[in-house]
Formats: C-alpha cells, structure tokens, sequence
C-alpha cells in the first residue's frame, strides 16, 4: 500500500504536489479577495507547467464566478464560467481514460458536474439538474471512497452526503428522481464538510462557506456558522459576498453592534444584490430593535424593489423582506396584504425559518 501511494503522488501533479497546491493557495487569495487579474496572471504561469490540466480551467471557472457572486445561469458571466467548467470535464476524461483511478482526473470532473448540476437545480430546471448528477453517478461511488487518498475528496463526499438527504425535504419534487442515487447521510456529511475545512487547500474556502450556509439556513445553528464566516471575512476582506454571509450570522444571534456598521457599507453598493442584503438587514433592525414599522416599511420596500432589478438572486433576503412586511401589514389590521406577503415569502424562501414563521402566521390568520 505504501509503494501504491508513492506511485500515485508521483502520476498526480496537483492533489499530491505541495508546490503546486501552495500555488492553488495563492491564487485561491486573489480570486477570493477580487483581485481577478492577479489571479488570472498566476494561473497563466501555472499553464505554462501544467497544460491541459484540469485544475487549470477550475481555476478560471471560480475566478470568473468570484467576480459576480452569487453567480447564476442568467449572469452574464455564465457562458464564459460554463466553458471553463466544460473544459474542466473535457481534460478530466482524458485524465480518466488513460488511467480510470485517476484522482485528478475523479475530482475535478465530480466537481464540474456537481456545480452545473447545482446552478441548473438553482433556477427550478430540475429534470436537467438531475441529468447532469446523472452523469456522475458511477463517479460518486468512487470518490466517496477517495477521502483516504486526498482530503479534498472530503469536500465532495459531504456535500453529496447532506444534501442526498436534504435536498428532497426542501424540494420534494426531486424525490421521485433521486431513488437511484446512494442514500446519503446529513450528519456524517457535516462531519466530513469540517474535515475539509481543516485539512483540504483547493476547496478550503469552498468547504468554510457551504458548511455555513448548511448551519445557517438549514441546521438553525447561527453561532456554529458564525464560526466559519468569520474566518472567511477576516481571511479575505475585500469580498464582499463574504462579508454580506458574516452579516447575516451576526444578524442571525442578534449581534447589532459588530453587524450594523458592515451593513451599512452594504446600502450604497452598485450591485442589487448587495444593496438588498444591506436593505432589508437595516429593515430587520428597524423593527426589531429601534422599534419603528415606519424606517422598516421602507427599507422593506426599497429591499423589494431593488430585489426586482435582480429577479434570479437572493432568494432569501427576498424572503426576508416578504415576511418582514408581513408582520407590519398585520399589525396595522391589512390582513390580505399580510396574507399576500407571507405566501411571498414562503414560495421564495430557501431556508427552513422563514418557511416556519410565514406559515405559522398564515396559519393563525387563514
């Protein structure tokens, strides 16, 4: 076995090269801390020793995709991510068909797939979200197995894991089509998204975001979240997307005092997206701390209306505001309109709280 391992660090340039992955490292720095041409400069050098290798067009996949987060398949960044992301499969086969135990080659051809799988699942296109996890159906098997051999596979092991399972829970239009795929099992999958958090370097701040957002939106654990934002916002300042994540967890424990200095850095943002954040966190400190429906009708609005020039991001600050405005169309005694905005809220959101809360006062008013 140990003859087999030096054999495979020898045949694979990146999973097992620390010169290498130190440079993944860096150019993992400039990507998430929006330096884009920086990076772009460091992958080139990169190019010039590994040709047609896979980590090569990744990279520039996730550099494209860091300079319009939270990228979708209608961000005019897409075809060009799209490609990046299709060459990354391209080589990987070729990696595959020279040697089908290839852990680069496994790797980052199960990681292509699973992010197209996950924009296409993002835009309500299920059927084509499940034919392209299709794809590497004989691939999860195999790189669940693979932890051992490289870290890295601890990021795609958990994810797969976690959300196996609950991605059918949030959207049981998928369970029909999901009875093929191996059962997955959420708690294990948590435990190996922290094992790639602590040893992984290409997926590292991959595996410190998605384990966020699983204690965030879905686990109702602020506090554990918090725990990795904070490391990704103090690790790379410059990201905005980032920072908008560490404010929501401080939102989240009621922490106004570190959250409403950043969220105001949000409100005057020339991207929709961030302004809503900013927006509808000064809305959700307006009612629940100053006290005034008033401040938070309009910034409730102006969440809305600057959610409206964004219409295929941010779900869930949409959410937000829906059940935001809500609770103060209640109280001033216009139950039709608390009714039409609690249904808003329920038929966008993508976390379990907002969910619970719109339906329990739909509930209570219906």
């Amino acid at each position: 076995m140990v003859g087999h391992g030096v054999l495979q660090a020898q045949k694979l340039p990146v999973l097992h090269d620390q010169e290498i992955l130190s440079q993944v490292k860096e150019v993992a720095s400039y990507v998430y801390n929006e330096s884009p041409d920086s990076a772009e400069l460091l992958i080139k050098k990169m190019e010039l020793r590994l040709p047609k290798h896979p980590v090569i067009p990744m990279m520039r996949a996730m550099n494209i995709a860091w300079q319009d987060q939270p990228i979708r398949t209608t961000s005019p960044t897409y075809p060009a991510h799209q490609a990046q992301l299709e060459k990354v499969i391209a080589y990987s086969e070729k990696l595959i068909e020279q040697d089908p135990d290839d852990l680069d080659g496994l790797f980052f051809k199960m990681s292509a797939h699973g992010l197209l799988a996950e924009y296409l699942a993002r835009e309500g296109s299920y059927m084509k979200s499940v034919t392209q996890a299709k794809k590497t159906y004989n691939l999860i098997t195999v790189t669940m197995e693979q932890t051992e051999q490289s870290p890295e596979f601890y990021f795609l092991a958990g994810l797969y894991n976690y959300f196996r399972e609950k991605y059918p829970e949030r959207h049981p239009v998928y369970s029909p089509f999901l009875w093929f795929f191996k059962s997955g099992n959420k708690a294990l999958g948590l435990k190996q998204l922290d094992s790639a958090v602590y040893q992984s370097t290409i997926v590292r701040a991959e595996a410190h975001l998605y384990t966020a957002y699983i204690y965030l939106r879905y686990e109702n654990n602020p506090h554990k979240a918090l725990f990795y934002l904070k490391k990704l916002h103090y690790e790379y300042p410059r990201n905005t997307y980032f920072k908008a994540k560490y404010i929501e967890g401080l939102m989240a424990i009621g922490d106004y005092q570190t959250a409403m200095p950043l969220v105001k850095t949000l409100l005057g943002n020339p991207k929709a997206y961030f302004r809503m954040c900013g927006e509808v966190f000064t809305a959700i400190y307006q009612e629940k701390i100053q006290g005034s429906d008033e401040m938070a009708e309009k910034y409730y609005h102006k969440a809305i209306a600057s959610g409206n020039t964004d219409p295929d991001r941010g779900e869930y600050y949409k959410s937000l505001a829906f059940v935001g405005m809500g609770r103060i169309m209640e109280r001033q005694g216009k139950v039709n309109q608390a009714i039409n905005y609690y249904k808003l809220a329920v038929e966008v959101d993508e976390s379990d709280l907002v969910t619970k809360e719109a339906k329990e006062r739909l509930e209570r008013l219906d």
